[in-house]
């Protein structure tokens, strides 16, 4: 019997009540009654419903905008963002300067969700706003809105805001998870600057008479993402830091710019008493490519660490061979765990090709669909006519899981040679070989697919309408034919599809192909209802009701994760996962995708990223950070979220504003980072305050 928590809850028994769609307390009242608004709880829950249905009603959200109420205001704001109608921004401009601070800094935050260069202007301005907090903000949307003008005004805030220091600033303890946290501007104002790609401006805010001004794992990571040698001394300082976020940083940094004199200092990082550490040294080496790396790889294949041992075989895939290894690793491709199973096939076949083959010759087929995975990617990066043999038996695999990477190891083998393969699995019955064929196809640019490229979006709405992975694949396909077949077949697809999300991406592919689609209009999925007005209960706190944070266990065999879920800023998307948790969903489920120092994600009935609960969500975008044990909603596109989920190991700046971050883990991130490929959720216990 299925635990959970005592009685049904307050939250969901209401969210489960109304119908998607059904109209709010009385609209009209306003024009009976031109002096009484209607009541807050229902201006909140109006904008609730426009925001889900993603549009700004007949002048409303306008109106809105100006409320007297400052709550009002502020949702309203946010709303404006997430619907993302650019008509929006003339009157979302005056509220950067409106007297409530949090009005301003969620009016910002949108205003860079809209992305349109009119409020360039009125951002500038507010990066001298009197409050840290908005002139974070400001900088985050000029970041995003890429005007070349922002760049020098965001380095000279950014070193405004610097405590006043000659030394190295140095940074311990900062939180992106918490509101209050003091450096978030800074944070905010680096980030814009790698997003603007000014790399003059960024090396005004990040070197100083050649050295790094900071000693911040945000300073390193912004270094990372620009991968230019001007930033070289901010990975330099940081390979020594004290901080093993700097440092792993510092060693993928350092791999992106191919800085081949810095091997000697990857090759200490690779012996890192952290793992993260070593794992991106071993990484950075591999991208250099250098003979001296394959021993401190093969030093790895010792370690107790399956993580450890599974970076090193991948390492050892592509670094110069040393053919003395052949007996460790044909006896790896034995290992009894599947993770390190899997990578060794890789590193065997560029060590010793004829091992390789004199291994597949006497192996049974392995009992994990992974494991299958992997040999068919060894087998695509080996190439030649026994790869190619064994990759097309491994097509009458029964898990159909297998299929996309043995398609995706065909085109890596032969290139357009498995055009024919890949039309023929676009009729493939399962979604996911069909999404698979159909992005091959993309990546290899074949014009005059048009017609089987649309038959397979049809094909798509068999699976339900809410299955979107593989008609999403199919018109990003049509969208790469750029020919007027591809034009006509996105014109359908944008008036056609049930799913809005799909019709979006059609609708925008069909106009850079310079065709005019349909409007894109409402949802027509059907999923689990939502009272708006429940939703938006936590604005109004009742008397006599305690205010309260939801709350999922996650139970496994390597222990419990505790996840505190905002119900403030993604009510939505809560709403969602505790009706799946307590309906039993996730219940078996397993954790099918493992990154290290990057996210943990499962969720997926499939247990290959390409299933969902069979409706999409809104994403609701917020200002909130990817800290370390932060908790998003998967997705394959804006809009597109369902029952996946995924838990972030590290800070992940670059989801921010784009990934809708519905929760943080409060205890277990222990336990997180001992999760691995195919580790299972047993059961979801859910706490909602009763």
């Amino acid at each position: 019997m299925r635990r959970t928590a005592p009685g049904r809850p307050r939250l969901l028994t209401a969210l489960l009540l109304l119908p998607l769609g059904m109209p709010l307390a009385p609209a009209r009242a306003a024009a009976r009654r031109p002096s009484a608004p209607p009541p807050r709880i229902e201006r909140l829950a109006r904008l609730l419903q426009l925001e889900d249905t993603r549009s700004s009603g007949p002048g409303e959200l306008q109106a809105l905008l100006v409320d007297a109420d400052r709550g009002v205001r502020r949702r309203a704001a946010l709303a404006a963002g997430r619907i993302g109608d650019r008509r929006l921004v003339t009157p979302l401009l005056p509220l950067v300067a409106d007297p409530e601070t949090e009005v301003r800094r969620v009016a910002a935050f949108a205003l860079g969700l809209l992305g349109d260069t009119a409020a360039v202007d009125r951002l500038l301005g507010a990066l001298k706003d009197p409050d840290a907090g908005v002139r974070g903000r400001a900088a985050e949307a000029l970041g995003r809105l890429g005007d070349a003008r922002a760049a020098p005004a965001i380095a000279q805030a950014l070193l405004d805001a610097l405590p006043k220091t000659s030394g190295v600033v140095s940074v311990r303890g900062d939180d992106p998870g918490s509101p209050a946290d003091s450096w978030a501007e800074p944070r905010s104002e680096l980030f814009a600057l790698v997003r603007l790609r000014d790399l003059a401006a960024a090396q005004r805010a990040l070197v100083a008479d050649g050295r790094s001004r900071f000693d911040w794992w945000a300073a390193t990571w912004a270094a990372m993402r620009l991968e230019s040698p001007l930033l070289r001394p901010v990975l330099l300082a940081a390979t020594a830091s004290d901080d093993p976020r700097s440092r792993a940083l510092a060693a993928r940094g350092l791999g992106a710019l191919q800085d081949a004199p810095a091997a000697e200092l990857l090759l200490r990082l690779v012996r890192d008493a952290d793992e993260t550490v070593a794992v991106q040294a071993l990484r950075a080496l591999a991208l250099l490519g250098q003979a001296r790396a394959t021993p401190a790889a093969a030093a790895l294949l010792a370690s107790p660490s399956d993580l450890l041992r599974r970076e090193a075989l991948r390492a050892l895939a592509v670094l110069p061979p040393d053919p003395a290894l052949r007996p460790r690793l044909v006896g790896l491709v034995a290992d009894r765990n599947g993770w390190v199973r899997g990578a060794a096939f890789g590193a065997l076949a560029h060590t010793s090709p004829e091992d390789f083959a004199l291994v597949l010759s006497g192996l049974d087929q392995d009992p994990d669909f992974r494991v299958r995975q992997d040999l068919a990617a060894a087998l695509g990066a080996t190439g030649g006519e026994m790869a190619v043999g064994v990759l097309h038996a491994m097509l009458k695999d029964g898990d159909a899981r297998v299929l996309p990477a043995v398609l995706a190891a065909l085109v890596h083998a032969r290139g357009a040679d498995a055009l024919d393969t890949l039309r023929r699995h676009l009729e493939h019955p399962d979604l996911g070989v069909r999404a698979a064929a159909a992005d091959e196809i993309a990546r290899l640019g074949p014009r005059g697919l048009g017609e089987p490229l649309l038959a397979a979006w049809a094909r798509g709405l068999a699976d339900g309408p809410g299955e979107l992975e593989a008609r999403l694949s199919a018109v990003a396909a049509l969208a790469a034919q750029k020919d007027e077949p591809a034009r006509r077949g996105l014109l359908r697809v944008a008036a056609e599809d049930p799913s809005r999300a799909v019709r979006a991406r059609a609708a925008a592919a069909a106009r850079e192909l310079g065709a005019t689609p349909p409007e894109v209009g409402p949802e027509r999925v059907r999923r689990p209802p939502l009272d708006y007005r429940e939703a938006m209960a936590p604005y109004q706190p009742r008397p006599g009701v305690p205010l309260y944070t939801p709350r999922a266990f996650l139970h496994t065999r390597k222990g419990t994760i505790e996840l505190h879920l905002d119900v403030v800023e993604t009510p939505l998307t809560t709403a969602s996962f505790l009706a799946l948790a307590q309906a039993g969903f996730y219940d078996g489920l397993s954790f099918h995708r493992v990154e290290p120092g990057f996210v943990v994600q499962g969720g997926d009935p499939r247990g290959d990223g390409s299933g969902g609960p069979g409706y999409s969500l809104r994403c609701e975008l917020s200002g909130g950070a990817y800290a370390r044990g932060s908790v998003g909603m998967a997705l394959s596109g804006r809009d597109t979220g369902g029952s996946q989920f995924f838990i972030t190991l590290q800070p992940q700046p670059q989801l921010e504003g784009g990934y809708t971050l519905f929760g943080r883990v409060a205890s277990g991130m222990e336990v997180v980072d001992r999760l691995r490929p195919g580790d299972v959720i047993e059961r979801v216990e859910v706490w909602t305050g009763e």
